[in-house]
């Protein structure tokens, strides 16, 4: 079985992927502090609510031929689109929108995203081990 394709688990990659992207735009943004007229960038948040009720309305019924069966997979989300935020909270002489303390915030939120996910990831796998007898309780 490859789990790759079970939605909690592509749901879980993505939003790895998501914040890895993400990470590189916000340590572009503090790399440009000083840059002038440079807007920052971010990324615009997948919508995973969405991507779950696909990943289980898009299956025919006569695919499920017993109820403890896997019921779903997703299909790819593609890149992430990169935004530039409308508002900002300050703006140098110079034109620069980057605020340090903004960015190095989202940063630290990142992380913990990140985390989040990966630990999502970890447990899930803990527990199908569990489940086929090949891992401890």
């Amino acid at each position: 079985m490859d789990f790759k394709n079970l939605a909690l688990f592509k749901m879980a990659q993505t939003k790895l992927d998501w914040t890895a992207q993400r990470q590189t735009l916000l340590a572009e943004n503090v790399a440009n502090a000083d840059t002038p007229k440079y807007k920052v960038k971010d990324l615009r948040r997948p919508d995973f609510k969405k991507m779950a009720t696909d990943a289980y309305s898009n299956i025919p019924e006569q695919a499920i031929t017993q109820p403890g069966h896997v019921r779903a997979t997703l299909t790819d989300t593609g890149p992430f689109q990169v935004d530039t935020p409308r508002q900002t909270y300050e703006t140098s002489i110079d034109g620069n929108k980057v605020v340090l303390e903004e960015q190095i915030e989202q940063v630290s939120r990142n992380k913990s995203e990140y985390n989040m996910a990966l630990s999502l990831i970890q447990k899930n796998m803990q527990m199908l081990k569990t489940a086929l007898g090949r891992g401890s309780a």
